[in-house]
């Protein structure tokens, strides 16, 4: 080793930098000093022992090839160390997220939040738009089907014939609103009473100018018999009438047998019955 030293201290100073300066690299650039070192030992030491003998030279290349493999043992677990505290490190960062990614997490998870409670009010909404038109569209049919069962009744009040109050009837059978279709009823049960009493008066009046017209026909009888008889009173008796136009003029004919005026002789059927 003292001879080591003496040989350093008698180089020339460019050469104990440059010694220095490959400690250095070989400090802290281990993986390419080290292969260069080992490398450069073993043919600088076949060099100065075969080409340019010289043993001190030797000695120095054959110690940096074995302090180069020395170094590499040594180094070799400070760099798996290193490798694992890297791996460990990415691992711990991979599976920790920082916090930047866990601000932004929050802000997507609110923004989702916020995305579907939009697209909950916007389906909401819709869903009672719909509901508000099918109700106007359900009103308004109601409020033409009460129009259409109001015309129909005006049209029974205007016209209060039988034939009419079918129709009344059915438009108002459509009626949704029950006070409504409670009033028209009531307005065509009014139209059907007064139907009612108008033919029940008719029938009645019918049947008295049936009677009159029996009572005007008996009297008319009862008329002509007896001016059949005065008739028969002021012709001669024994002779009676001398042919049927004589009887039919004075409002006798026909005669039957047995009344006055009858004879055989105007009774050419003998039947009974003359000037038939």
């Amino acid at each position: 080793m003292k001879k080591f030293v003496d040989y350093i201290m008698a180089q020339p100073v460019w050469k104990v930098l440059l010694y220095g300066l490959g400690i250095l690299f070989m400090i802290f650039n281990p993986k390419i000093i080290l292969p260069i070192l080992f490398f450069g030992g073993i043919g600088f030491a076949w060099y100065f022992a075969k080409k340019k003998p010289n043993a001190t030279k030797r000695n120095i290349a054959a110690i940096a090839s074995v302090l180069a493999v020395g170094g590499t043992y040594l180094i070799n677990p400070n760099i798996a160390s290193t490798k694992q505290e890297e791996q460990t490190q990415a691992t711990h960062f991979a599976s920790t997220p920082s916090k930047k990614d866990e601000n932004a997490k929050k802000e997507a998870e609110a923004k989702r939040e916020k995305e579907a409670e939009e697209k909950e009010r916007k389906a909401k909404e819709e869903l009672e738009r719909k509901e508000r038109e099918e109700r106007e569209k359900k009103e308004a049919e109601a409020k033409q089907l009460a129009a259409q069962a109001e015309s129909a009744v005006q049209a029974l009040e205007n016209n209060q014939v039988t034939e009419n109050i079918a129709p009344a009837q059915a438009a108002i059978a459509n009626v949704a609103d029950q006070g409504t279709k409670d009033r028209l009823t009531h307005r065509v049960g009014l139209v059907q009473n007064a139907i009612n009493v108008r033919a029940q008066q008719a029938a009645e009046a019918e049947r008295a100018r049936q009677a009159a017209a029996a009572e005007q026909a008996r009297q008319a009888a009862a008329a002509q018999q007896a001016q059949q008889q005065q008739a028969f009173v002021t012709q001669p008796q024994q002779g009676g009438y001398r042919n049927c136009s004589e009887a039919r003029a004075a409002g006798a004919a026909p005669l039957r047998r047995g009344q006055p005026g009858y004879s055989a002789r105007l009774d050419r059927d003998g039947d009974g019955i003359a000037c038939e």
